[in-house]
């Protein structure tokens, strides 16, 4: 749900940074802060709205014995943190043209890191060192969640 976004969101960015109207804001004298956080505060709004609409369906008919906040925060927190991996992927790229698709392709082949971490020999160190990409954390917990959930324990 969250790809949609990961492809405007660099497409966007980096299209302003070709463009060069962070440097002639500079010139007017705005710093990075205001400039960043607009952009956190455009993309919370959207993470907000997909996060909750998520967790309506969810809701529904798959969670039934956890605390709903505590869903919801998850859902939210994982959005979050994809905007850091979107500022990642924008800096890799100088021209706008391949940088919406290819960023979502490194944000959908991020998905292929968790592999090696389902596996039962894999290590704490092994799990630790690769959830510092969203997709294997959220996969991680998405396997705890589920059982807990499936055993009725919340």
């Amino acid at each position: 749900m969250f790809i949609p976004p990961v492809y405007n969101m660099t497409f966007l960015i980096v299209k302003e940074k070709e463009s060069r109207a962070k440097e002639a804001m500079r010139m007017m004298g705005m710093s990075d802060l205001p400039y960043w956080l607009s952009w956190f505060v455009y993309y919370l709004c959207i993470a907000t709205a997909l996060s909750t609409l998520a967790w309506a369906i969810l809701i529904t008919n798959v969670v039934q014995y956890s605390n709903l906040f505590l869903v919801w925060l998850f859902i939210w927190l994982y959005g979050v943190a994809v905007f850091g991996q979107i500022v990642f992927l924008q800096s890799l790229f100088a021209s706008s043209k391949y940088s919406g698709i290819v960023g979502t392709l490194i944000y959908f082949g991020c998905n292929l890191l968790g592999i090696p971490v389902q596996s039962a020999t894999a290590s704490a160190g092994l799990k630790i060192f690769f959830s510092i990409f969203p997709q294997v954390a959220l996969a991680q917990i998405c396997a705890v969640f589920g059982t807990f959930e499936g055993s009725g324990l919340g």
